[in-house]
């Protein structure tokens, strides 16, 4: 006998609608592999993941976040998030960087930036954008640093018997004080990273630094000067120390960290826009130190 009643009709199943969640440390490890293969190949997952577990803040509250659909990563945008003493007082920063989204979900990619700007209390900065991206964020409220980058002709001057220029760690240690120190231990870590004491009787000055070319020549790219005065009276000892030592024939340094031009340097124009949100603070107190500038071996 032939059943002819009605089946019952099954429920229609409802997509999962893509989530905006907060990357948590057991996110980084797909988020990581996401970032190597959609962003920048040149980093292995160990890389990104290193850059974005540093202890630059206790209790940080996330490492960005991320658009998932059906747990498949379709879009991130990182955060590292960093403590650092001005003037005496504790200021929080959050640098975002890292936004990449697939194709098919482009038409979500402000929701993991309005995800990260729906955090409070923070200094923002975006060092590393691209033209499209810049755009939107001088549309809200961000500024943009000075572009200026002052270039130091290294010479080889008799040495200056008062100026010392120190790369050993124990010794920097004990010429350095206050959040310098701090600064010194905690990007120790980087190999890509030079850091000397430069100073005399009158001062010290931390200086962090990577060795790259300009015009096919070996430079010397300061992305930390923690006293400006300091380095404008003693940078002849370190530009011979780096002359000698690495071969490097210029020092290029932002101008927005100098109280004025060297004798003798120039200025070029950093093509790449540098962005920051704050209420308070000034761009001569962004630093590139606790941001992706040194947690991953980007050009500078």
């Amino acid at each position: 006998m032939t059943d002819t009643t009605e089946p019952e009709s099954l429920p229609m199943m409802q997509p999962v609608a893509p989530e905006i969640l907060p990357i948590l440390d057991a996110d980084l490890e797909m988020v990581c592999q996401f970032l190597h293969e959609r962003l920048n190949r040149k980093l292995s997952p160990a890389l990104w993941k290193n850059a974005y577990s540093q202890p630059w803040m206790a209790n940080a509250p996330n490492h960005g976040f991320m658009l998932v659909d059906e747990e498949r990563v379709a879009g991130v945008f990182g955060a590292i998030y960093a403590e650092r003493t001005i003037r005496g007082v504790t200021e929080r920063f959050c640098n975002q960087n890292s936004w990449v989204v697939l194709e098919s979900y482009r038409h979500l990619s402000l929701e993991l930036w309005r995800a990260l700007m729906a955090q409070t209390g923070y200094h923002v900065t975006m060092l590393t954008p691209n033209p499209v991206v810049a755009k939107i964020y001088l549309t809200r409220r961000f500024q943009t640093m000075g572009n200026g980058v002052t270039v130091i002709p290294n010479t080889p001057w008799p040495k200056a018997l008062k100026a010392r220029v120190v790369g050993e760690r124990q010794e920097m240690l004990t010429l350095l004080s206050g959040e310098s120190v701090r600064d010194c231990r905690l990007h120790r870590p980087f190999p890509w990273l030079h850091q000397v004491a430069l100073g005399d009787a009158r001062g010290v000055c931390h200086v962090v630094f990577k060795l790259g070319r300009w015009k096919r020549m070996p430079a010397a790219k300061l992305l930390h000067v923690s006293d400006g005065e300091t380095f404008l009276r003693l940078h002849p000892a370190l530009g011979r120390h780096l002359l000698w030592k690495h071969g490097v024939t210029t020092l290029h340094l932002s101008s927005r960290l100098l109280p004025q031009r060297p004798l003798g340097s120039f200025e070029i124009v950093d093509t790449q826009p540098r962005l920051f949100l704050s209420d308070r603070l000034s761009e001569r107190d962004i630093s590139w130190l606790y941001t992706e500038m040194v947690a991953l071996d980007l050009a500078v």
